[in-house]
């Protein structure tokens, strides 16, 4: 190939490569990824996760993780009991997203007389991806459904 010829195909390429990369860009920016897991421990009690009043998760489980994906903007997460309803208290924690962010909570039980809670903290991203590794990873995408 002769440089008049390469410099025509990267002359070809060049758009389509910036153009893909701009939709990759744009599809981003209107979503952002929380990160919900629960590392592996004894569990008595089952809890449920709601996004802005609507579930979206029926049962949190134990040494799993959850890649929601949901459109950016400050949101409600509460956490609620899913069985024995009486014995769990409801947790509510008010969070704001930025496009293109992933956020990584964990989720972690409190034992009390009678009570049991499931708390979510926030974690830095290079202790949540640790934290994953050998977990069993959901995918649910919110920016596609009606939730």
């Amino acid at each position: 190939m002769n440089f008049h010829s390469m410099a025509k195909w990267i002359l070809f390429i060049m758009p389509l490569f910036f153009y893909m990369g701009s939709l990759q860009f744009s599809q981003q920016e209107k979503e952002a990824i929380l990160v919900v897991y629960v590392k592996p421990s004894l569990n008595f009690s089952s809890f449920r996760l709601l996004l802005d009043g609507k579930e979206v998760l029926p049962e949190i489980r134990r040494n799993t993780y959850y890649v929601i994906k949901t459109k950016p903007g400050k949101v409600k997460l509460e956490t609620k009991g899913a069985t024995l309803r009486n014995l769990t208290e409801n947790k509510s924690y008010s969070l704001t997203l930025e496009a293109g962010k992933t956020y990584y909570l964990e989720a972690i039980r409190e034992y009390q007389v009678l009570m049991s809670t499931l708390h979510l903290v926030r974690r830095p991203q290079q202790t949540g991806e640790l934290a994953i590794e050998k977990m069993n990873p959901q995918y649910i995408d919110l920016t596609k459904s009606s939730l």
